[in-house]
């Protein structure tokens, strides 16, 4: 057990906020003479981690210019110090040395074993006693390339049998990280195998930890990584089983949507949220019946449902924007999964609900989903927007059973995105060249007919992702300010819309001025004469807003001041433009449930009805789900098809 002593200085990163603190502690080490001999290890590691605050040009501001110069020179010092103690660890005594070492500086101290290739003079058997002592030090190990590379049997063969390992593992290859981190290494050594035995493994102790086993069963195949298809269907019995050991046993957090489409009802649709977190929608069967041709159904999931936007943007989509704070850092995700948190789960909950009451509801008018369809791309796109008369969708018929129809349509969704391609291509759709096309059509490569459609945040673009934060992130310090503290808004952006002319420069802490200061030096807000905060840009602020609440805007859909506005913004380079069919969000959620190129926990529908590895016939539930999906995804598709016929006639 290392002892520790919060009186020590430590580096942890040149952007840490606690440097300055830090700071204060060593600068009486910094003022005092360097000894010409140091015996205590640990005042070592002290002057190393100063000497890394002061090559990094971190100073007190209280230093003058003399001071700085001094203390550049006792660095240098410090490296000399340093240097020389390393020089006298040898395999005879740095199991004592390492023991000794207080927990703040084992970093440090490995750090510098790494770098000044000290591990030349330390066996591997004195490596493996520490490791084998301490080993939870592996994740320190595992961060130095050269200790990796020396030690490399000597930390597979500790791998092999750390309980640990796995998630060391899916670290690596899976896990996404919200915070920098550095990259742990793995022995060459270690084969393919050799870490599917370390998966498989852990998947039969009684140590697993639950938030993993959707990882091992989503994992991404790699050329040094692969999990066999028998490990995932163990990883997948494991989740199910231990799910259902959580709501047995808990409860869980339970939420659901009930739909219902009454009659004589006041309001065309209705919604509300219950006590028991249950989401109620109602819609007018009066309303249904009463304007029943097939453009009018179809427009229902625009105008009813919500299925997308006034802007025509899919509203089913998963956005960071809607995601607790909670459900954006907690837990264990991979950075290959499509993320999303209980406002996505309801949404996609609520909209399977519609479209299947809604096709019961069409049933008893005898009228069919599909038929609605066929319509909307065979007749209504052509007797509006001129689109190309050939246009063809072949409907499943009735009595087929979901598993056939699927089967049926989804080759016909295919069917509709080369078309499309096509039009926007040649402005006609030649049925021999689709024909002889048989490769499947990515969703990012269905083009559109207009140019600069959509309109996206240039990320690379740090200054105005600093501004971006600190007016529209729920964690900025910004929205509290007296005397609206006791209002809790949420952003800096909610609290100038609803207190406009009121919030005064004034009256923040002297901590928060420097980011009110840089607002103002990038031109988002000024301050008047009598202190009070206003808004410099009003367009450019709200366009901003919806770029960071739907991660993305559509050019077409702006009044023609915000189409200027965004323009500027192009030009200094703080947005970007592209032309496609489907927004990029748009076409993750797609992929999301047709294939698994962008996600490793996509449905696959898409590939799971291609090549017969879909649920059993008589699974029907599973079939239903799949089928309406799919119809779910094609009226999706017909309003974006629409959408872009519409502002290519509006802007020819």
């Amino acid at each position: 057990m290392h002892n520790t002593d919060s009186n020590k200085v430590i580096f942890h990163s040149k952007e840490d906020i606690g440097g300055g603190y830090y700071l204060q502690k060593g600068e009486h080490i910094l003022q005092a003479d360097t000894k010409s001999i140091y015996s205590d290890i640990n005042e070592v590691l002290e002057l190393y981690n100063l000497k890394k605050y002061i090559d990094n040009d971190l100073y007190l501001k209280s230093w003058s210019t003399d001071d700085i110069a001094n203390f550049k020179t006792k660095a240098t010092e410090y490296g000399n110090v340093i240097g020389q103690f390393m020089a006298t660890i040898y395999d005879s005594n740095v199991v004592d040395l390492y023991e000794n070492i207080l927990q703040e500086y084992i970093h440090s101290f490995w750090e510098l074993v790494n770098n000044q290739s000290t591990f030349k003079r330390i066996s591997k058997t004195k490596f493996t006693t520490i490791i084998t002592n301490e080993p939870h030090l592996i994740h320190e190990i595992l961060i130095h390339k050269k200790l990796v590379d020396h030690y490399d049997n000597e930390i597979k063969n500790f791998l092999m049998t750390y309980p640990q390992s796995a998630e060391i593992l899916l670290s690596i290859y899976e896990v996404q990280h919200n915070f920098t981190k550095n990259q742990k290494l793995l022995p060459k050594s270690l084969s393919i195998e050799e870490k599917e035995t370390i998966i498989s493994n852990y998947l039969d102790s009684n140590d697993v930890n639950y938030n993993y086993l959707e990882l091992i069963q989503n994992a991404k195949t790699r050329n040094d990584f692969k999990i066999s298809d028998k490990t995932r269907l163990k990883a997948k019995r494991l989740h199910k089983s231990e799910t259902e050991k959580v709501f047995v046993n808990n409860g869980g957090l339970k939420f659901g949507v009930s739909i219902s489409f009454p009659e004589n009802s006041i309001q065309i649709k209705d919604m509300y949220v219950d006590e028991n977190l249950i989401a109620h929608y109602s819609f007018s069967l009066d309303f249904i019946r009463q304007n029943n041709d097939p453009y009018s159904l179809y427009r229902n999931f625009k105008d009813l449902f919500e299925y997308v936007d006034r802007h025509n943007r899919i509203n089913l989509v998963s956005k960071t924007s809607q995601m607790s704070v909670f459900e954006r850092i907690i837990g264990v995700h991979s950075q290959n999964e499509y993320r999303f948190g209980t406002a996505f789960s309801l949404s996609e909950m609520a909209s399977y609900a519609q479209i299947l009451g809604y096709n019961r509801v069409l049933a008893k008018l005898c009228i069919s989903l599909e038929s609605i369809l066929h319509f909307v791309f065979t007749t209504a796109f052509q007797e509006k927007y001129n689109f190309a008369s050939n246009a063809h969708f072949s409907i499943p018929t009735a009595p087929n059973s979901n598993f056939e129809k699927v089967r049926l349509l989804a080759p016909e969704f295919e069917s509709i995105l080369k078309q499309y391609k096509l039009y926007v291509e040649d402005k006609a759709i030649d049925l021999e060249l689709l024909q002889i096309s048989s490769a499947p059509s990515a969703i990012k490569d269905i083009p559109s007919l207009n140019n600069n459609k959509y309109i996206y945040f240039n990320e690379d673009n740090e200054e105005m992702l600093l501004c971006s934060n600190l007016i529209f992130s729920d964690q900025t310090l910004l929205a509290s300010v007296e005397p609206f503290k006791n209002k809790q808004y949420n952003t800096f952006f909610d609290l100038l819309a609803n207190e406009e002319g009121n919030v005064k420069f004034s009256n923040y802490e002297e901590y928060q001025k420097p980011q009110l200061q840089y607002l103002i030096d990038k031109g988002f807000i000024s301050v008047d004469n009598n202190e009070i905060i206003q808004v410099s840009n009003a367009v450019r602020l709200l366009i901003f807003n919806d770029l960071y609440n739907n991660e993305y805007a559509s050019f077409y859909h702006y009044p023609i001041d915000f189409q200027v506005e965004v323009t500027r913004m192009k030009d200094d380079n703080i947005v970007f433009f592209e032309r496609s069919l489907f927004s990029k969000p748009e076409q993750s959620y797609f992929n999301y449930f047709l294939n698994k190129s962008e996600f490793t926990n996509g449905l696959d529908l898409r590939n799971s009805y291609l090549h017969g590895t879909q649920a059993s016939p008589n699974e029907a539930q599973k079939h239903e789900y799949a089928y309406f999906t799919y119809l779910k995804l094609l009226f999706l598709t017909m309003l974006k098809i629409e959408d872009d016929l519409l502002i290519s006639i509006i802007n020819d």
